[in-house]
Order: structure tokens, then C-alpha cells, then sequence
């Protein structure tokens, strides 16, 4: 068995020092595979630090309100964000877990949750009542949380956007409840001070605090993980990009080898068809796992140094390991599949490049989704780097894990094998022909 092996793995590291050569060669468009997303990384997240602007005319945040108030403010809040045209709500009113709640908005399946406590309509009156008596001298009655949670992918002014809605939607009920009081009490107070003329007169209060200020929460409370900073936004993205960029010349070098007969005169010399793929993948695989590696290296390391944010890896750096194979195999599919439908070089040097720049752009590579229309973000379902994309911000931004993303790594991996399925039929009919 080890000397019917032997002649196959000599044949293997022959076809990777081989195409390695190759891709030394040309020693300009190898170091553009490493400085383009690198620069890229650099410059966006300086340039768009602190500045993210998250929202458009077209972008709805997807809002979840559980509503566990069974008096007219749960309701008249829920009322008020149903209409919000910056949210697309959905109410609830049967309890859910803290836990199951937490999960979903940290997975991103709803952008925020405000959760409405019971008895809110109840304590809400009673504390407007009792900083409206005159007689009491100091309010007992505890301003009401109303709770606000928030995907971690969700950037800081969309963020600020919630918080400011929500605050404003909580003093409109709070000036509706002291208005409805202020005018009952009056009423009964005239004819009262008729009979007793020394009773005091309703008290203004300086300032209603009816309910506590909704506030960003400084991190989640079960992963302790902090808001995300640009970097954390925009390295994802770009490493994203890196690694399908070497779908340039992994098409352009196999449709060159094909054009001169390389692969007949393989064939002809006994070497087998998986012996020359696998040739081939392993030395992008391993361009694409130094991408990768590299640019986590700048977003903890050289950002800080130039006065950017940090870069943090999450919890789970064994999840992003499995999400940078699952991308590059993805990658390297998608070029060989490039390679062989394309038939001349010039083709592909169209084809490869215009393609990734249209799937990145639909993806949420260049543009964040949630900026865009609802029927972009439809649509950006089918590209395969948005999946590797949210596989990424699922570890880097959410604090997931393998199970976090394994649909993103599923569907990665399923699309990777259609490519391979393909390109193996029409590699065979290559290498025989």
C-alpha cells in the first residue's frame, strides 16, 4: 500500500512546487494579493472610524417588541414603533426566555428587542401621581426600565438612533399621562378648595422621571462583548474580498496551462487528475489562510499602532479557522469554475474580477446590508460572500461559534462542492481530450 502511495504523493508535491513556481513568477500580482486587501483594511477603517453612517431612505432595522404591559403605555409604545418608517416591528405579548431573547438579537435575527415590563401602565400613574401631590415629600414609586436589546453587527449610530426614538416615544407617553392627571386633579381641586380653601394647589414637578433613560447597554451581558468598532465592521468584509481576489489568477493560469497542453502532456505521463487539482488548491489554500492571518495581525496590531481601534478574535478562534477554509475552498471552487467554463485567458481576465466586484457588492462586502433596500437584502441572500461574510461577523462581532455559523460554513461548503462537481466533469474532459 505505502509503495502504491509513494509514486502519488511524489506526483502531488511535484504538482505543488510546480504550480507554486508559477504563482512566484509573477511576483507583482502575488504581493497585490496580499497588499490590496491590506491596504484596503487600513484605509477604510481609519477613514470610516467613528463615522459609520448605518442608515438610509430605503433601510428598515428589524425591531422586535415584547410587550408584557397589559395596560394602554405597552400598547401605545408598541403602536408608536409599528408605524416607525425606520423599523420593520414585530410584537409579541407571550413571555420568552431571557436567554432565548438574548440569543436571537446577538445571532442578528432582529437588529433590536425593547422589552415593556408588566404592570408598566399601572406603576407609570402612580409615580406621575405621586410627583404630582403636594403632600408627599419624597416619590417612593421607582422610575420603570423599559429594556433594550441590540445585535452587536449593529453600528453606533443606529445604535443612537433606537435610543433616541425610544427616549422620545417614552417622554410623549409621559407628558400624555401628566396631561391627563394635571387635568383630572385640577378639576377635583376647584371644587374641593370651595369647601376648604386651604387645601395647597397641584404641585408642578421640576421634571417628570417616569421612566429611567433607555441608555446603550456598554456591552452584552452575557458575552461581555463591547459594542463593534470599525475595524470589527470593516475587517470581515475586506478579508472577505482578499480571498476571492485569487480567483484572478487561479482561472487565468489554468486556462493558460490548458491553451498549452499542459494537461494532455500530464496525462500522457501517467499523473492523475486529482494529483494535478490538488496541485493546484493547496497552494491557494495556503495563500489564503496567510490573507487571512495577516490582516487579524493588522486589525490587532498596526491599526491600534497608527491610532485606530483594535481588532478583537471573539471567543471562538477555533470557529474563525473553520470559516477561513470554508471561504477559501468556496474561493478556490469558484475560480476553478471560471477556469473551465471561460475558453480563452481574456475571458476570464474579464469574467473573474467583474464577478466577484458584482457578488461583493450585492453581498454587503462594499455596501453593509442594512443600508440597503429590502429587496437588495433579499437579493444579497444568494452571494457567497455575504455567507462568509456573516460567518465572520457571527465570531468576530457576535461572539458566536461554530454552531453561531454553521449555517454560513453549510452553505459555504454546499456551494464549494457544486463548483468541484462541475469542474471535475469538464477537468476530465480537458485532460483526456
Amino acid at each position: 500500500m505505502e509503495a502504491e502511495m509513494r509514486p502519488a504523493l511524489i506526483a502531488l508535491v511535484t504538482s505543488v512546487r510546480k504550480e507554486t513556481r508559477i504563482i512566484l513568477r509573477d511576483r507583482e500580482a502575488f504581493l497585490l494579493l496580499f497588499l490590496m486587501p491590506f491596504v484596503f483594511v487600513l484605509v477604510m477603517s481609519l477613514a470610516l472610524q467613528g463615522s459609520f453612517r448605518e442608515h438610509s431612505q430605503g433601510a428598515r432595522a428589524k425591531l422586535l417588541v415584547i410587550n408584557h404591559d397589559d395596560g394602554a403605555i405597552g400598547e401605545k409604545l408598541a403602536e408608536q414603533f409599528r408605524s416607525a418608517r425606520h423599523f420593520t416591528t414585530e410584537i409579541r405579548t407571550e413571555q420568552v426566555a431571557p436567554e432565548e431573547l438574548e440569543a436571537e438579537v446577538r445571532l442578528g435575527h432582529y437588529k433590536f428587542a425593547i422589552i415593556i415590563p408588566p404592570k408598566t401602565t399601572e406603576q407609570a400613574v402612580k409615580r406621575v401621581a405621586q410627583q404630582l401631590d403636594a403632600t408627599v415629600a419624597q416619590v417612593t414609586q421607582q422610575p420603570i426600565a423599559i429594556g433594550l436589546l441590540a445585535d452587536p453587527a449593529v453600528h453606533a449610530d443606529q445604535r443612537a438612533l433606537m435610543m433616541t426614538t425610544l427616549n422620545r416615544a417614552l417622554q410623549e407617553v409621559e407628558t400624555g399621562i401628566l396631561l391627563k392627571q394635571v387635568g383630572e386633579a385640577g378639576k377635583r381641586l376647584v371644587r374641593a378648595r370651595q369647601l376648604f380653601p386651604e387645601i395647597p394647589a397641584v404641585r408642578a414637578p421640576d421634571a417628570l422621571h417616569t421612566f429611567a433613560e433607555v441608555k446603550d447597554p456598554p456591552h452584552d451581558v452575557t458575552t461581555g462583548l463591547r459594542p463593534p468598532t470599525s475595524v470589527q465592521q470593516g475587517a470581515p468584509s475586506w478579508i472577505v474580498l482578499g480571498m476571492f481576489l485569487l480567483v484572478i489568477p487561479l482561472s487565468v493560469t489554468f486556462i493558460r496551462e490548458r491553451q498549452l497542453g499542459t494537461l494532455q502532456r500530464l496525462h500522457s505521463l501517467g499523473v492523475s487528475p486529482w494529483v494535478v487539482m490538488a496541485g493546484k488548491i493547496i497552494p491557494y489554500l495556503v495563500i489564503n489562510q496567510i490573507q487571512f492571518g495577516l490582516i487579524l495581525l493588522e486589525g490587532m496590531y498596526v491599526l491600534p499602532w497608527l491610532g485606530g481601534d483594535a481588532l478583537t478574535l471573539g471567543h471562538t478562534p477555533g470557529a474563525l479557522i473553520v470559516v477561513s477554509l470554508a471561504t477559501s475552498a468556496t474561493a478556490i471552487g469558484f475560480a476553478f469554475l471560471i477556469a473551465v467554463m471561460a475558453r480563452t485567458t481574456e475571458q476570464a481576465h474579464v469574467f473573474a474580477p467583474a464577478s466577484i466586484l458584482i457578488l461583493a457588492a450585492i453581498g454587503g462586502v462594499m455596501v453593509p446590508k442594512f443600508v440597503m433596500p429590502v429587496i437588495m437584502q433579499q437579493i444579497a441572500a444568494v452571494s457567497p460572500l455575504s455567507w462568509a461574510l456573516e460567518a465572520l461577523l457571527d465570531v468576530l462581532v457576535r461572539a458566536g461559534g461554530l454552531r453561531e455559523a454553521a449555517p454560513e460554513i453549510g452553505g459555504l461548503l454546499l456551494f464549494a462542492g457544486c463548483c468541484f462537481a462541475v469542474v471535475i466533469v469538464r477537468f476530465r474532459r480537458y485532460f483526456r481530450a
